[in-house]
């Protein structure tokens, strides 16, 4: 099928389409019935000529239906972002005069399509890389999706779902939505998949993942001949396309150009290997794919006044400064906050209300302030910063403050011990799913727990079924819904020793110390509890512990001590299974880092080595043995102290021969 014969059967579509609308909407026929019947069947016969149909053809118009629910589904393969870059020097660094394809970075909705056989069979969204949501019924509303393709086996395309800007401008006359990517995505989790087509949603697709060849111009180029619409792409191997790596900026002026003119939604340009196997041979991390890269305009900056600065509690007592300022639209949002991290920065950037500021979404996600232009001003008219005052007394419950050194900052800390504040960051750390997993105990439910006084402690937690009848009666809760929450409460009980301890929210106790301290002790509360809260342990036997480690958790347990026991009275502690396997790396300490191609993540390779009698430490240290890092010409920092210390820097490959 040519390229002529997909565009004259999407005009007969649309001409269709747009025929029916009237008829049905308007009250103002377009098309006699005698006319409309006749190009209905010319579209049937040149659809069964061609064997090929698109999703929103009048002959077979897919019902939309209303779904009951939107269903997981775990990618086959990831479905991972890209690195991004925001300069031309980064971006020849990256080609390496290598054979590149370029395309414009479509701002929409990652989702990916599977056709078995030539029959759509699936579609999904990426949602965080490893699981997205099933979208098939959606996509059959799509506006140019193939329903079948001339295509043997499996055939996986991943692309973008988009709204067009000139459809968007149509839709949005009323100014209801903010940007068309979210009300792409926004039309994608709804239920009622008729609102898809309502939205004119297309797909344009970008990558072959399964049954394309070792070129990546060769694979867009066969996709768009089986009637796939495909993001505008150039290639720099050969001088008849656009992209010329000896004028790179020009290059991806155009590109933006071409986006805008052709009503594209764009955020970027995307650059990638046409070499498919070479691509695949650099692996990814755990965030994105390396055999390509995205490069972005510079964050977009914009002037706003700072209107206050509020103080807002954390788990631990500390009071994290938020300069709140005069809304601004960025990258398609409203924003009017954005979090100052500490007093350190705070003091540094010498925030007082009334401020002129700049502030930008780091990665077009976390909103920052980025200067303070005032400031500036004031230093350039020699004029002394005024001295920054902070809240004396606690905004959740009225307790004195004080400012503390924490990590080389300087933090303010509320020193009331019964602070509600402080308890709901325990409790919402508490109930967290890698502490105590309790499902359906949200933020916001608990703060409303704290309120009635239902929760004072950890241990109020294992008492709320005192308050069942009482419960049912408070807005959003059914007796349905609190027998949910109460059974997971009561599933919370079977847990590990691990668990309970990065529960208790210890300062500067995290979850790899606290699987430190649960394998020392074989997951057994009791040996724990004997060595621990009747003594005092000394922790620094144990790897990666310190002074101040030891130091905060004794502490911790010496004024909990009765807590601890009473809450561990309701848990039922799971003993450790003792992994029966070779003893090939006993005595072996090895530092993880960098990226893995073969290990799922960290944890998986650290379990490896642990089941083989090794032992994995988070800083290389004369003790190490061996520093994993697949980039071992990487110059980073314990690739540096590896080579100083002569400890030997071998890849994960070398691992996984160690461990057979």
């Amino acid at each position: 099928m040519n390229t002529i014969e997909l565009k004259i059967m999407e005009g007969m579509v649309r001409i269709l389409n747009e025929a029916a609308e009237a008829y049905y909407n308007t009250g103002h026929p377009v098309l006699t019935d005698e006319e409309y019947d006749i190009r209905l069947e010319d579209l049937r016969q040149m659809e069964e000529e061609m064997e090929f149909s698109f999703s929103n053809s009048p002959t077979h118009k897919v019902g939309a239906k209303v779904l009951t629910e939107l269903n997981e589904v775990t990618h086959a393969s990831p479905m991972l972002s890209l690195d991004k870059c925001h300069n031309v020097k980064e971006l020849l660094k990256f080609i390496n005069n290598k054979e590149t394809v370029a395309s414009i970075k479509l701002d929409g909705l990652t989702c990916r399509l599977t056709y078995e056989n030539g029959i759509l069979i699936r579609a999904e969204t990426r949602g965080n890389g490893i699981v997205g949501s099933d979208i098939t019924e959606h996509v059959k509303q799509f506006l140019n999706i193939p329903m079948n393709i001339h295509k043997e086996k499996t055939y996986v395309l991943d692309g973008e779902a988009i709204i067009l800007d000139e459809d968007f401008v149509e839709i949005n006359q009323n100014n209801e939505y903010k940007n068309s990517r979210n009300l792409a995505s926004g039309s994608l989790a709804v239920l009622d998949t008729s609102l898809v087509a309502k939205r004119r949603l297309r797909f344009y697709g970008w990558n072959v993942v399964e049954g394309g060849g070792n070129s990546l111009k060769s694979n867009l180029t066969e996709a768009r001949e089986l009637g796939f619409d495909i993001v505008p792409f150039w290639f720099n191997g050969n001088s008849s396309y656009a992209l010329d790596p000896n004028n790179l900026q020009d290059n991806i002026d155009y590109v933006f150009e071409h986006a805008k003119y052709n009503g594209f939604p764009c955020d970027g340009v995307v650059f990638k290997f046409d070499d498919v196997e070479y691509g695949k041979s650099l692996g990814s991390t755990s965030h994105h794919f390396r055999d390509g890269i995205a490069y972005k305009a510079k964050d977009e900056t914009h002037r706003t006044k700072l209107l206050d600065i509020e103080f807002t509690m954390g788990k631990t007592g500390v009071l994290t400064p938020t300069a709140v300022f005069e809304p601004v639209e960025i990258d398609g949002t409203t924003i009017e906050r954005a979090s100052v991290h500490n007093v350190s920065i705070l003091t540094k950037l010498d925030l007082h209300v009334g401020d002129t500021i700049e502030v930008f979404k780091a990665n077009m996600i976390i909103p920052q302030v980025k200067r303070n232009v005032s400031a500036g001003e004031r230093m350039a008219l020699g004029i002394e910063p005024d001295y920054i005052t902070y809240p004396n007394y606690c905004p959740v419950c009225g307790g004195l403050t004080k400012l503390e050194t924490e990590n080389s900052s300087t933090v303010l800390v509320c020193t009331n011990e019964n602070c509600k504040g402080k308890l709901l960051g325990k409790l919402t750390h508490f109930v967290s799913k890698n502490a105590m997993n309790v499902d359906g105990l949200s933020e916001q439910t608990l703060e409303k727990f704290i309120e009635l006084g239902w929760l004072t402690c950890f241990e109020d937690i294992y008492e709320l079924k005192r308050y069942a009848s009482k419960m049912m009666q408070l807005e959003g809760f059914g007796e349905k819904s609190v027998k949910k929450l109460l059974n997971s409460i009561e599933k919370s009980k079977n847990t590990t020793l691990d668990r309970f301890i990065y529960a208790l929210s210890i300062s500067l106790i995290g979850r790899s110390a606290s699987k430190t301290i649960s394998k020392h002790f074989n997951g057994d509360f009791d040996s724990f509890c004997k060595e621990c809260c009747l003594n005092q342990f000394d922790f620094t036997v144990l790897d990666d512990f310190g002074d101040a480690m030891n130091d905060s958790i004794n502490d911790y347990i010496e004024r909990n001590v009765v807590m601890i026991g009473n809450l561990a009275k309701e848990m039922n502690f799971e003993k450790m299974q003792i992994v029966s396997g070779s003893n090939v790396l006993a005595g072996k300490v090895f530092v993880i880092t960098g990226s893995l191609n073969h290990f799922t993540n960290r944890d998986e390779a650290k379990e490896k080595i642990e089941s083989a009698g090794g032992k994995v430490s988070g800083s290389v240290s004369a003790k190490t043995s061996y520093l994993v890092n697949n980039d071992t010409a990487s110059t980073s920092g314990k690739n540096k102290k590896a080579k100083e210390l002569n400890i030997p820097i071998i890849s994960e490959k070398e691992l996984i021969e160690m461990l057979k």
